[in-house]
């Protein structure tokens, strides 16, 4: 039996509810969020912790629903499971299997519409990501890229929450479809 199958009840259902979770990773992602935009060198660590935390958190809650996903649309799924954590931490494909893996789940979580939040996140995400390593490269005075990575930051934290949110929504109103 796999780990899947271990976690589906009779009759197809998850056993497993994104929403403890979704909550948890909400929480951490909205502190980790203020706690960088201090910008005060005693928050540094803290704010490290709870990066650190919230990558945790939210790959579990992603991890959860992409296996939900399986059961409510099996086989219509671009990547295996293990890809919703993996394809984080692949080189080059991180920059795509993410936002594909987090469609799959949407799509399959819910009645269609309403990606656009997804892809809002994703190039929000993108953009903290390369603008930030790119700012830090070509800041012409020190911390001149510092207001770029706040506000990213806080565009990217904000459209996580609403994306960890809708998600579990979308999952928790098709676990009760019958």
């Amino acid at each position: 039996m796999t780990a899947m199958e271990n976690d589906v009840l009779d009759g197809g259902r998850p056993t497993a509810d994104p929403r403890p979770l979704a909550v948890a990773a909400q929480a951490l992602i909205a502190a980790q969020t203020v706690a960088q935009s201090v910008s005060s060198a005693r928050y540094a660590s803290v704010s490290v912790a709870l990066f650190v935390a919230a990558v945790v958190v939210f790959l579990c809650w992603f991890r959860r629903c992409r296996l939900n996903a399986e059961v409510f649309a099996p086989g219509t799924h671009r990547y295996a499971p293990g890809f919703a954590v993996g394809g984080w931490f692949i080189p080059v494909a991180m920059w795509w299997i993410p936002r594909r893996t987090a469609l799959d789940i949407w799509r399959a979580s819910g009645p269609a519409g309403g990606e656009w939040l997804i892809n809002a996140w994703w190039v929000a995400w993108l953009a903290k990501a390369v603008g930030t390593a790119t700012a830090h490269q070509f800041a012409s005075r020190p911390g001149g890229s510092f207001l770029y990575d706040q506000v990213t930051g806080v565009v990217v934290g904000v459209l996580a929450i609403l994306v960890i949110g809708r998600v579990t929504a979308r999952q928790h109103a098709g676990d009760h479809e019958s």
